[in-house]
């Protein structure tokens, strides 16, 4: 520390020994020699301050004089450091990851959760036995406990069996009480995918009388579903005869409808389904049932004047339902194919504008599909616009659906403005064409594209639709020219594919089909030597079922072989038969002349391509004429025929 000479006291006499200073710690320094602060010596209350008379000392800011309560930077006087700086907190206290001042050895300790759990569930448990009597919340708690051992994978069969008879037990005459409760509901739901179907019929007996309203609630709704698909098929008949009467307001609810979808699609009969849609026709079908009304036109067939009455009564259920977003069934797409179909073209005109934003949801189902391509046919060209605009974010999918394609081939076949929707659809179709090819229904969208209404591939019945359909439409261009100009935007990248990888077209029926409409459109050299490499490998097989089988053998595949030997008849400047006789191979004969199909294969080649190629092939059978002797078979006897006559 350094050391300083004190100063003389106020009477003059003088010190004779020198001292260290000593630092008091307890108190910070402060200026001591003048008395600043108010109601102190040196200044009086309410006095004015006068400062830089004395001595003339002007008032200065960085003066430590004249800073109040300011620890005193003086020559011969340490900082001391028990007064906190700015920054600092108070001796004893440290700043928590917040910024604020804890003191030493007060840190709070992290909870423990599982205590925490502990006391809650012992709460929630001390607040239901004050809600209920002891007696009803002993049989819940042991309900909830057996329901949870039922669940368990590991448990037996014969423990299960007993657990749900005595749970069943536990609960009987009381499930009416308890169906519509958040917790039991669930003791419920397990007893029914669980249980015998015994308890699962008297369960459903018990609840029968409110069924429409456990299909409304929150909870019991998925009791409702239990039933149906754990249920026994007289049991599934009694519920959907239980909500006869309620279709529509359970139509409209947000979530029973659902509900009321799934009973409708996978469990309804062909005649409970028509008394489900009757209800939309009018109130006047809620209590009686006709079964000569199939179809919204059977209502008024007998009264016409009543046609603008059911039509309007139809429409306002269509329109609740529409507006609650629930356009997703298959209950509504058949009534609104009716509606449609029957409305005028007024009412016709409105609901195709509002069915445009919901066309990829409507095509998930026949009815719906059906009700969008009418859309497709009769709507303006605005319309049209708008759907190609929603249906471009789903072609992928909507090409692979069951039904979705149809909607598909119904744009091919009847917008007129090809260029949109070759860059809307076609364009996306042809950039994952492998992946849309590999599926059935994609295939088919994509052999559309390439040889419509090939009767090798599509149903008369499905050709007839799309014809009466594109009758009632509003498509004004020629339909060579509409099929030639969406043509040109897949062919190419066809044709790439099938040089690239022969083998996927060869890999099924399906696919063999769309590679057949491409080389009846149009071929080439390389094509058919592509497939030629395939088709004569001695171990050309495909998968069936999960099992490989010899590719010849094949019924499917064989029938397109026979088709593609058939091509050899048309003037194209190279054939399938050319490229066969030069590519096989002895090993590949060895395999297919003990078959019959490979035989007639053989003989099809033969009988379609000219001499040049007739002559080569034969030449190259007529040194195993031995294993054609050998074999029974019809194919084998006439191609021996067709040998001899050489």
């Amino acid at each position: 520390m350094q050391k300083v000479k004190r100063k003389a006291a106020e009477n003059g006499d003088s010190l004779a020994k020198k001292k260290k200073v000593q630092l008091d710690e307890s108190k910070p320094d402060k200026v001591q020699d003048f008395n600043i602060k108010k109601g102190k010596a040196g200044f009086k209350k309410n006095e004015k301050k006068e400062f830089g008379k004395d001595k003339g000392v002007k008032p200065n800011k960085f003066n430590p004089k004249f800073q109040k309560d300011k620890p005193a930077f003086i020559k011969g006087k340490a900082f001391d450091k028990s007064k906190p700086s700015f920054g600092q907190t108070k001796p004893g206290f440290k700043k928590d990851f917040k910024g604020k001042n804890s003191k030493d050895g007060d840190q709070k300790e992290k909870p423990k959760w599982s205590e925490m759990k502990k006391e809650k569930k012992t709460l929630r448990l001390e607040r239901r036995k004050a809600k209920a009597t002891v007696e009803i919340f002993e049989i819940s708690h042991k309900a909830k406990l057996l329901s949870a051992q039922i669940q368990r994978k590991v448990v037996k069969q014969d423990f299960r069996d007993n657990s749900c008879k005595e749970l069943h037990g536990l609960l009987k005459t009381q499930y009416k009480s308890i169906a519509l409760t958040h917790d039991l509901s669930r003791v419920i739901q397990v007893l029914l995918k669980y249980g015998s179907e015994e308890i699962k019929k008297d369960i459903t007996q018990e609840v029968m009388d409110i069924m429409v309203p456990m299909m409304q609630s929150k909870y019991a709704h998925h009791s409702v579903k239990r039933i149906l698909k754990y249920g026994t098929d007289s049991i599934r008949h009694q519920v959907i005869n239980k909500l006869y009467g309620n279709i529509v307001s359970l139509a409209t609810h947000t979530i029973s409808a659902p509900v009321l979808d799934f009973a409708y699609g996978e469990f309804a009969s062909k005649k409970e389904k028509t008394y489900m849609q009757q209800e939309f026709y009018g109130d006047m079908y809620k209590n009686t049932k006709d079964d000569k009304v199939k179809t919204l036109s059977d209502t008024y067939k007998d009264s016409p004047e009543m046609k603008s009455a059911i039509l309007q009564s139809c429409k306002a259920n269509i329109q609740k339902i529409l507006d609650k977003n629930l356009h997703d069934g298959e209950l509504l797409h058949s009534v609104l194919y009716d509606y449609i179909r029957e409305c005028s073209t007024e009412d016709r005109a409105d609901l195709i504008s509002t069915l445009s934003p919901l066309i990829v949801p409507l095509s998930n189902s026949m009815p719906g599909v059906n009700a969008a391509s009418i859309c497709v046919w009769q709507g303006t060209n605005k319309d049209k616009k708008n759907i190609l605009k929603v249906v471009k974010e789903h072609v992928v999918s909507l090409s692979k659906h069951k039904t979705g394609y149809r909607l598909l081939i119904a744009i091919f076949d009847s917008v007129d403005d090809t260029v949109l929707v070759r860059k809307t659809i076609v364009s996306t179709i042809a950039s994952n064409l492998k992946d849309i090819a590999k599926d059935h229904w994609g295939n088919m969208t994509v052999h559309w594209l390439v040889k419509p209404k090939d009767p090798a591939a599509f149903h008369p019945s499905f050709i007839k639709f799309l014809e009466e359909g594109f009758k009632s439409g509003t498509s004004k261009k020629d339909t060579e020219i509409r099929i030639t100009e969406l043509r040109e935007a897949i062919m190419p990248e066809l044709q790439k594919h099938m040089v690239e990888d022969p083998e996927f077209w060869l890999s099924n029926k399906s696919a063999l089909l769309l590679a057949l409409a491409v080389l009846s459109i149009e071929s080439s050299q390389d094509m058919f030597e592509a497939l030629a490499h395939i088709i004569c490998r001695s171990d050309w097989k495909i998968t069936v079922n999960d099992k490989e089988v010899l590719a010849i053998e094949d019924p499917g595949i064989h029938m397109c072989l026979k088709k593609l030997a058939l091509l050899d008849k048309s003037d194209t400047e190279y054939k399938i038969g050319q490229a066969i006789s030069e590519f096989i191979q002895e090993e590949t004969l060895n395999v297919w002349l003990p078959t019959n199909r490979g035989c007639f294969f053989l003989l099809k080649l033969i009988e379609n391509n000219g001499e040049t190629v007739a002559n080569k092939l034969k030449k190259t059978i007529s040194s195993h004429k031995n294993i054609l002797k050998k074999q029974s078979s019809e194919g084998a006897k006439l191609l021996l025929q067709s040998l001899g006559n050489k």
